[in-house]
């Protein structure tokens, strides 16, 4: 924590520096003001002794500052000197004075940009006119200021120049344009406004309102920000007077508004979360509000990163402060986050590591995004993190995976898995990323409390090796479950929540319904994913009373669902049900079916019939039922139970010998008959089976069936179809229930056909084709009667929808359809026959196209029923149509056919359907005028889609107003009707609103019509039924009256209307209404129609007596008119409120559909009119015209129109008829003007041809009256016109002098000259329309090619004979050719001349090049090498006279002598540097294992010949033993702290396969974990193996290690940890590992000569390397290694030496007097600096002195393990046979054993008999003569030594001898004195300061072991806190990160160390 409040002060402290003082003034500073001299006007060139910018700082006021002491304080603070200040008056500035530059040559000066009116001395901060942020600008003039932009010469007040810092000028900036638009993007807060005085003598002032800023200010902006700037405003000060006023520019700013994005924000560190996770707004301007800047046109992962410092700091994170808690580099690195500087951060965006989808160029995955570019989309979730583990960057991304339901209590399993957070970058998005992750061991698992982010670790849940962890859920529990950081295992976890777990509450409830001689218990069981528990949760638990009844009482229970069991009192199992448990359930009541059977006598269940019993809970769910048993009077009956309100139903199906004669029956009882009804019974008799057959045309589809009450329809399929020929035939096996049997034929070419009647078994029935009407054009299934045919017969809809017409469902969920026809095709009143149309639904868009938002599938037996279901998001139109239909029993007048209309197409059923947003829930106060009705709520004054119509008169259609809650927006889909309906979208056209909200919608023609009513994004809709009607006056015999007729008072008007239609026509059981009219006057008074008849008349669309109404105007009416507003009022037989309830598959119990009033629809309003309303409705339309137009044409021809209608006597009473002659006079004038209009506007685009068009238009122009002259509105258009015109005829003269011209020649300049004359007098506008001004130009620059040409030719000849003096004529007339161009340079003829000349030159002058060389050779440093070997190379390739011409000889040889002394003295140097540091490093004691001052330290010595101090060894073995694991790795993420130990061991001579144990090549046996350290990994562990040539192991081979290397190298040559930027030190250690392959390998040595290139360019002026930003001894040494490495001196290769500078000189440019490095110049003696420094000299001096490289140890003898066994005696563990070799053994103390052969004993055969004595076997046949050997004993002749094996003999009898070697006994040290306790020879050297630690050497040469091991950020190591390299401390992450989070790392562990 100390390290970072440190850092976090330094961070700070480094941003003051950067800023003014006077930004940070304290109260009582007076801030700073800025001084710039300079010299613009007055070159070096032309003498001036110096030009450009001398002083540009920054001076402190104080009380007693003046504007002229400013400058000389600054002038004073830099050194330069001046004159003349402390007199007012500066007349030289550091040697230029004035008058040098000329007579009006001096020194100026402006504030501000203002040259002052006074002395600089009079401005003043005590006068207020000095202050902080002014600008003060010291300039050289030549001319009085003039070359300055002051003049006294003028009073020109304009603003020349006017910049912005950001932001586009609209228009482009002109000083006469004064009003422009300055558009800026969203995130600019500010800009610098920047205006240059034409006139610097006169002031710039910028303002916003009252407030003025400076040139340089910031001046805060937002859109419609008015900013003023002003020049020379008479009232200010100024050096120029007489101007009257001032010159005024304004600027609107126009800024777009920002993005908005809503995202979830997770911000975490140390483990936990800084604030609770949660939603917030993020605009795309939120990161620059704090200064900050990010690469995304919308919002970035920076904005929501500025959101969330917002939530965990609130008020204190504010733009003066953001610094202190984030800090985001420019390419956007964060190397300060949640005021922790730290570069261990990250971001993940919706569970994936942000990247831009492209691969990375190497290394694999994707190319990652920073917070400044990666772009956030509304609904992501963005989480921010800063990592637990600083050291090895090891924190893992995590995903838990746990149920999704829980209680308390429950014992629950979740899984953890993880992926490297680092490593994300590999896989391109988050389900890749999730897939890859791997079950993570050691996590915790915690609670996180999503209101304040607090995570609560779970007790001992802990995950295993599978990621698994079981825990039991206790009340702690909050629904977010996440993994936790389990530091004690070194597992960091960023926390990553599941969804929420939904807590499955616990209910309290009762189950009820029972009873002591009914269901008298349960049984009750868990019921998951269709598995019942075992344990019944009501054992132990007693019912008790509840009223006559019995309950289970309080009984708890977790949400779900439960299986039920029910008992009766004799403890009979009756049934079983699944019931469901839900948050409101507070009671259960449960019942049963006590008996279920067929009542067929005699038959017994399971024998004769079988039972299926089912159970659909009230919302149309299938539970799952099982049925029971139940005795009653002493039988065994099937029973079941259920929960009340329930349907259930049994199926009773035939079986055995009843099956063929009978058919299966189903019993049903609704929800209704199932509630408060006790116990219940399903019984019914099976029906017998009914044998029939119908025939049909072949193609047809037939069913029988049966129609009950309630529209409830029985289907029968038949058993079989058989087609022969033209005629199907169809066999059924129907039910002999009661009922009405229909047959219905259905036909594609036909009308479906339905018939009614009693059917009997046999009975066979034959449908024809002229039945189905096939062929029949006169009736197809397409045709609409209009009551032509039939009174009943309107071909209406109606749709169980609702009273809008629109519905919203969820996706996927489902809805069922009943299609309704009106009229209904019934048989009569009784309606028991009642058939169906087939129906047809297209579902549509809002646009009128398909769509399949829903899907709507008809019953494939009876399409009028349906289901629909909801497919996705979205809405749509469906659209309901059926086809004609014939009924042989319909009541219908039609008998020639008994047909029936199909749907008249006005009527097509229309809804509207939503699925997702639901908009019903907007209040659109849709409602109709229900007069005087009885209203029992106030649903029934709503519009109803079917029952209400708009009727109206004329062709505009109905109009319809209402007035929707505040806010909406209304839109109307208008259909069309033809021949069917269509919508083509919707619109607002003839859509108007009110000042009061109020909507009316018009345009509604006879059809039905969609309104859409849309709030806050969500939308709502409505169909409207409109029709169109007409209506006559009747006399008192009928005759219609004409339409002027005109009433009296009393009169009774008898109005016959055509078209009603009735919306609630004859539908049995709901609609048996009559209908009248129904009118109500304007006094109130109600008139109604003869509805004909009492009890109800269903004639009254179709019967044009209903629709005739009498009306009495009142005897007292002194109106004009007597208006009156009409509905339809319905009577007769009483109905049900809806249909809307009913359904084609369950019979209708109670209809509870929405209720409608008796009063319904609008009528066209009706206006009477009296006596003289004609006469006065001709005043009031002429009184109406108003001021005439010419848009009061159609108002002054209807006017004209009425009164011409009017009888003479009616027309001599219109009063104002002069009113109506005078319009039409002045509508007279205004159309002949408007006729000129329209001849001017068709002149069009004015060409040559336009003349006679433009004449035309000016004499019809003249032909008007003065007057209408005065009306003619585009009279301008016509003197513009012949403006143009006279142009047009301007130009074309001069285009005629230019096609003059003719060919070019040097004699064409006269007549081109002329053309231009002709051209330039023309005007602007003239000029451009010149056709050739091409051609002019043309001309005018080929006479330039010419005149160009000869002046080049005079050059040419004017340089006459040649010597060295003509050089400068010759380059002259060449420069002079050059800068002709192409076509130029033909022209020239004297060309030969000038190539001659340059020829004899070039053989005059070749000395003059040598002589450069040897110049330029100046100073002779260690870098002059190659400069003065080239100058000798060109000198010795000189002629013996060429060389004589050289002048500067004695220059060279001169250079040749100071270059060999310099490298002498840097020779000495360095050996010095080598000698002192060597000796400082032996004096440091014993090395640590580890990076500084471990193993580097040990190389160093080692390979520069010094002893490594004794007792290291043993600390790298107790070191290994401690942390070598099973695969012999030393750290599971660092290879390196292999690789480095090896090098080390190597050095010294150790054996590194055996470290106390340990083999620790194995350690680098796995790529995979090679590579996890990105690039460092395989570098080291190459430079390793290849240290003694070690063999490889696993699947490491040297081919791969150096595969990945090149793969990683960058496109600029070099390497780097991260990034696409070289990194010198990276760079430097890929060179070492490759150099072994440098001349064997082409890519290797391709790509190490191009890291070269790249070091070299990379190397300073001052010889040395810079890395991470910072200029370092390490980085010198690493190069130096690799130079050294590939055999190239680094102390004379061109490439490397800079300035005369070796990378030698700049490493040595940091050693420290007495020994040692510097990391940085100006530190201090640093460990790691002196190792790499050291080791790097060792490396050089190893080079020089031809030894191998530094780290190729080939040269060291590796030295056997120290440890020498101390072997017992041996042992014969297996005696030899005669044939088999036997095996002896000895073990030593330690445990380790040894073997050795017995040799084979061979055969014996003593007594020659051919066996062995031994083992008998034959071994030598025995023929006569035959000798067989017989051996003696083993007789040692040469003893064995400790390293020479001896020998020993055995004899045979005939003198013949065999030997065999008996092994070395090796030596034995059991004192540990080092010497062989036998023979005496040193076989372990002991240190004499340690006899008890002895320490191998090299026998070769005892003092010396071996270097080498680089160092920076501990290459080897860059997992440890001590790094190189100029970053000591820096972490090397061992995963392949992101470029700049790493950079980051470098500095931030840095500055750890310094600190």
């Amino acid at each position: 924590m100390k390290k970072k409040i440190l850092s976090l002060l330094l961070a700070v402290v480094m941003a003051l520096s950067l800023v003014p003082t006077s930004v940070l003034a304290a109260p009582d500073d007076l801030g700073q003001v800025h001084v710039i001299v300079e010299n613009t006007t007055y070159p070096v060139a032309d003498g001036a002794p110096w030009d450009g910018t001398l002083v540009d700082t920054w001076v402190k006021l104080t009380e007693d500052s003046t504007m002229m002491g400013c400058v000389a304080q600054a002038l004073e603070a830099k050194g330069y000197s001046q004159t003349g200040a402390e007199s007012n008056y500066i007349s030289e500035i550091n040697g230029l004075s004035e008058f040098d530059g000329g007579f009006m040559s001096g020194w100026m000066g402006t504030l501000n940009d203002w040259f002052t009116n006074e002395g600089f001395a009079a401005f003043t901060v005590a006068a207020g006119k000095l202050e902080s942020g002014d600008e003060i600008r010291i300039m050289y003039t030549c001319a009085y200021g003039d070359d300055l932009g002051g003049s006294w010469g003028n009073n020109d007040n304009t603003v020349k120049a006017l910049t912005f810092s950001a932001g586009e000028l609209s228009p482009a900036f002109d000083k006469d344009t004064h009003s422009y638009t300055l558009k800026l993007a969203p995130e600019v807060s500010s800009v610098v406004v920047t205006p240059t005085a034409s006139n610097k003598n006169f002031q710039v002032r910028t303002s916003v309102g009252d407030t003025v800023y400076k040139r340089t200010a910031e001046i805060p902006v937002a859109d419609g920000v008015v900013i003023t700037v002003k020049c020379g405003d008479p009232s200010w000060p100024g050096m120029n007077q007489g101007v009257e006023k001032a010159e005024e520019y304004t600027i609107t700013v126009e800024q777009a508004a920002p993005a908005f994005v809503k995202v979830t924000v997770r911000s975490q560190a140390a483990g936990g979360y800084l604030h609770a996770p949660q939603e917030v707004e993020v605009s795309s301007v939120d990161a620059e509000r704090y200064g900050f800047t990010d690469e995304v046109e919308g919002v970035s992962a920076l904005d929501a990163l500025v959101k969330a410092h917002e939530l965990v700091f609130g008020e204190a994170f504010t733009k003066a402060t953001a610094g202190e808690y984030l800090v985001v580099g420019s390419t956007g690195w964060i190397s300060k986050i949640f005021g922790t500087a730290t570069y261990a951060s990250g971001h993940y965006v919706n569970g994936g590591y942000p990247n831009d989808g492209t691969p990375a160029s190497s290394g694999g995955g994707y190319n990652g995004t920073m917070v400044t570019q990666t772009a956030l989309l509304s609904g992501d979730v963005v989480d921010f993190y800063v990592m637990s583990d600083e050291d090895s960057y090891s924190d893992y991304y995590t995903w838990v995976d746990a149920p999704a339901e829980m209680q308390v209590g429950q014992t629950v399993t979740a899984t953890v898995t993880g992926f490297y957070a680092m490593s994300g970058y590999l896989y391109k998005d988050p389900a890749s990323l999730k897939a890859a992750a791997k079950p993570l061991e050691g996590a915790k698992l915690g609670w996180m409390d999503p209101e304040t982010g607090n995570v609560t670790v779970i007790d001992g849940a802990v995950t295993d090796e599978k990621g698994q962890a079981t825990f039991t859920v206790t009340n702690g529990f909050t629904g977010y479950l996440t993994a936790v950081s389990n530091e004690d295992e070194e597992v960091y976890v960023l926390l990553n929540p599941t969804a929420k777990v939904k807590e499955v509450p616990v209910v309290t409830l009762d189950l009820k319904g029972l009873h002591s001689a009914q269901l008298a218990s349960l049984k009750l069981y868990t019921y998951t994913d269709g598995v019942k528990g075992s344990v019944d949760l009501l054992a132990g638990k007693s019912t008790v009373a509840d009223g006559y009844k019995l309950k289970y009482a309080d009984v708890k229970l977790p949400v779900g669902n439960y299986w039920a069991q029910g008992y009766n009192e004799a403890g009979q199992y009756n049934g079983g049900i699944v019931v469901t448990v839900a948050e409101d359930t507070t009671a259960i009541a449960f019942q049963r079916v006590y008996e279920i059977y067929a009542t067929n006598s005699g038959w017994v269940e399971n024998t004769d019939y079988t039972i299926d019993y089912q159970v659909v809970s009230a919302d149309g769910m299938n539970r799952k039922a099982e049925p029971g048993t139940s005795t009653n009077w002493g039988t065994i009956r099937t029973s079941g139970i259920f929960v009340e309100g329930d349907t259930v139903k049994a199926t009773l199906t035939p079986v055995g010998d009843k099956a063929a004669g009978y058919n299966p029956i189903t019993v049903k009882k609704s929800g209704s008959e199932t509630t408060d009804k006790g116990a219940l019974d399903l019984t019914a008799k099976i029906p017998a089976i009914l044998g029939m057959t119908v025939t049909a045309p072949a193609g047809s589809t037939v069913r029988m069936g049966v129609f009950s009450n309630n529209y409830v329809y029985g289907i029968d399929e038949p058993v079989s179809v058989e087609t022969k020929g033209d005629t199907l035939t169809a066999n059924f096996r129907v039910s002999d229930i009661s009922g009405n049997r229909f047959v219905r034929v259905q036909h594609p070419d036909g009308v479906t056909y339905w018939t009614f009647d009693k059917f009997k078994d046999g009975q066979s029935i034959n449908v024809t084709k002229e039945d189905l009407h096939i062929g029949d054009a006169s009736f197809t299934k397409d045709t609409v009667y209009r009551f032509e045919k039939n009174t009943y017969d309107l071909g209406n809809v109606y749709l169980n929808i609702n009273s809008q017409g629109y519905l919203n469902l969820e996706q996927g969920q489902t809805r069922e359809l009943d299609v309704f026809r009106s009229w209904q095709l019934t048989e009569g009143f009784m309606n028991a026959k009642i058939a169906l149309p087939d129906v047809h639904y297209t579902v549509v868009d809002l646009n009128g196209q398909p769509s399949d938002v829903v899907t709507i599938t008809p019953d494939e037996n009876l399409s009028a029923q349906a289901v629909m279901k909801a497919n996705k998001a979205g809405t749509a139109i469906v659209l309901v149509t059926y086809d004609a239909v014939t009924h042989m029993q319909g009541q219908t007048s039609n008998t020639a056919n008994h047909g029936f209309s199909a749907i008249w197409p006005e009527f097509t059923g229309v809804f509207v359907v939503s699925v997702g947003a639901d908009g019903s829930s907007i209040a659109t106060n849709m409602t109709m005028d229900r007069m005087d009705a009885t209203i029992s709520k106030d649903e029934q004054k709503n519009l109803d889609a079917e029952f209400d119509t708009l009727f109206y008169l004329g062709d505009a259609g109905a109009s319809y107003s209402f007035k929707p809650e505040d806010g909406c927006t209304v839109t109307v889909a208008r259909s069309t009707v033809t021949d069917k309906m269509t919508f083509n979208g919707f619109t607002d056209s003839g859509v108007t609103v009110a000042a009061d909200g109020t909507v009316t919608v018009t345009g509604l023609t006879t059809g039905r019509h969609i309104i859409c009513v849309e709030k806050d994004g969500v939308k709502t809709y409505q169909v409207v039924t409109a029709r169109g009607v007409s209506y006559d006056f009747l006399d008192a015999d009928g005759n219609v009256l004409p339409a002027g007729t005109e009433f009296k008072a009393g009169d009774k008007v008898t109005i016959q209307f055509h078209g009603l239609t009735s919306a609630r026509e004859k539908l049995a059981r709901y609609y048996n209404f009559n209908f009248s009219l129904y009118y109500r006057g304007a006094n109130g008074t109600f008139f109604r129609s003869n509805p004909g008849g009492g009890f109800g008349v269903y004639d009254f669309s179709g019967n044009p007596v209903r629709q005739q109404i009498e009306i009495t105007i009142p005897e007292d009416w002194t109106d004009l008119s007597y208006d009156l507003t009409g509905a339809i009022k319905q009577g007769g037989f009483a109905g049900l409120s809806s249909h809307r309830d009913q359904s084609y598959g369950v019979p209708a119990t109670g209809i509870s559909g929405d209720e409608s009033s008796g009063i319904f629809s609008a009528l066209p309003a009706l206006s009477l009119k009296l006596e003289g309303w004609h006469v006065n409705d001709v005043i009031e339309k002429i009184n109406a015209i108003g001021e005439v137009t010419l848009a009061s044409e159609e108002a002054i021809t209807a006017a004209r129109a009425a009164y011409g209608a009017l009888t003479e006597a009616q027309q001599a009473q219109v009063t104002n008829y002069d009113k109506l002659t005078a319009a039409e006079a002045r509508l007279a004038d205004l159309k002949a003007a408007k006729a000129v209009d329209d001849m001017i506007d068709a002149i069009g685009e004015v060409t040559l041809e336009s003349e006679e068009a433009i004449a035309a238009a000016r004499a019809a122009y003249k032909a008007l009256t003065e007057a209408q002259q005065a009306e003619v509105k585009s009279y301008d258009k016509l003197t513009a016109a012949e403006a143009r015109l006279a142009d047009l005829k301007a130009a074309k003269a001069v285009d005629e002098k230019i096609d003059a011209i003719g060919d070019v020649t040097l004699e064409s300049e006269s007549a081109i000259d002329a053309a231009r004359a002709a051209y330039k007098a023309l005007t602007e506008a003239q000029q451009a329309e010149v056709k050739s001004y091409d051609k002019l130009t043309a001309a005018e620059a080929r006479l330039a090619d010419l005149k160009a040409a000869k002046a080049v030719d005079e050059k040419i000849d004017a340089i006459g004979d040649v010597t060295l003096e003509s050089e400068g004529a010759i380059d002259a007339a060449r420069a002079a050719y050059e800068a002709l161009t192409e076509a130029q340079q033909a022209e020239v003829k004297s060309y030969d001349k000038l190539t001659a000349a340059e020829a004899r030159l070039a053989v005059l002058k070749p000395a003059k090049p040598v002589e450069k060389l040897i110049d330029a050779i100046g100073e002779v440093t260690l870098g002059s090498e190659s400069d003065i070997a080239a100058a000798r190379t060109a000198y010795d390739n000189l002629t013996e006279a060429q060389q004589a011409e050289v002048k500067n000889y004695d220059k060279l040889t001169a250079a040749e002598a100071a270059y060999a002394r310099l490298l002498a003295e840097q020779s000495k140097r360095l050996q010095e540097i080598y000698k002192t540091t060597g000796d400082y490093m032996s004096e440091l004691g014993t090395p640590s294992v580890g990076s500084v001052g471990g193993e580097w330290m040990t190389i160093g010595l080692s390979r520069s010949g010094r002893t490594v101090p004794a007792g290291y060894y043993d600390a790298v073995v107790e070191y290994v033993k401690a942390k070598a694991d099973a695969n012999e790795r030393l750290h599971r993420a660092k290879v390196t702290d292999n690789a480095r130990i090896i090098l080390a061991l190597t050095a010294i001579g150790k054996d590194v396969t055996n470290v106390g144990g340990h083999d620790l090549l194995k350690g680098m046996d796995n790529m995979a974990y090679v590579q996890k350290q990105g690039i460092n990994g395989p570098i080291w562990t190459l430079i390793a193996l290849d240290s003694h040539n070690y063999p490889t192991m696993g699947d490491v081979t040297r081919e791969k290690l150096i595969g990945v290397i090149l793969d990683a190298q960058l496109t600029d040559g070099g390497w780097a940890l991260s990034g696409e930027t070289a990194d010198p030190d990276m760079t430097a250690m890929a060179i070492q590992a490759l150099a072994p392959y440098y001349k064997t390998n082409e890519t290797v040595k391709a790509a190490v000569d191009k890291a070269l290139e790249t070091l070299s360019a990379m190397q300073r002026p001052d010889g040395g390397f810079a890395s991470w930003g910072t200029v370092n001894s390490e980085s010198c040494a690493q190069v130096i290694v690799a130079l050294a490495a590939l055999g190239i001196d680094p102390s004379t290769d061109s490439r490397f030496v800079k300035n005369g500078v070796t990378v030698l000189s700049a490493l040595a440019g940091f050693y420290v007097d007495g020994g040692g490095f510097k990391h940085i110049a100006d530190g201090e003696l640093d460990g790691m600096a002196t190792e790499q420094g050291y080791y790097a000299l060792a490396a050089y001096y190893r080079f020089a002195n031809g030894q191998t490289s530094l780290y190729d140890m080939s040269d060291v003898t590796i030295q056997p393990s120290i440890h020498t066994h101390d072997f017992g005696a041996w042992t014969v563990t297996t005696p030899a046979t005669c044939t088999t070799d036997g095996v002896e053994t000895r073990t030593c103390a330690c445990g380790e054993t040894e073997t050795r052969a017995i040799p084979a004993t061979g055969h014996v055969d003593a007594d020659h008999d051919g066996k062995c004595d031994v083992c008998q076997a034959v071994i030598n046949p025995v023929e006569p003569g035959d000798h067989t050997h017989a051996f003696g004993a083993w007789t040692v002749t040469t003893p064995a030594t400790c390293t020479t094996d001896g020998v020993e003999t055995r004899t045979c009898a005939c003198g013949e001898t065999e030997t065999r070697a008996i092994p070395a006994t090796g030596h034995v040290d059991a004192d540990h004195d080092g010497k062989c306790d036998v023979c005496q020879a040193v076989i372990n050297p002991v240190d004499p300061g340690d006899p008890d630690h002895p320490t191998p050497v090299n026998p070769d040469d005892p003092g010396k072991t071996d270097p080498s091991d680089p160092g920076k950020t501990d290459p080897a190591d860059p997992g440890t806190d001590k790094p190189a390299t100029g970053d000591s401390g820096v972490l090397v992450w061992v995963v392949a990160l992101p470029t700049a989070l790493l950079a980051a790392a470098f500095v931030l562990k840095r500055k750890e160390r310094e600190a």
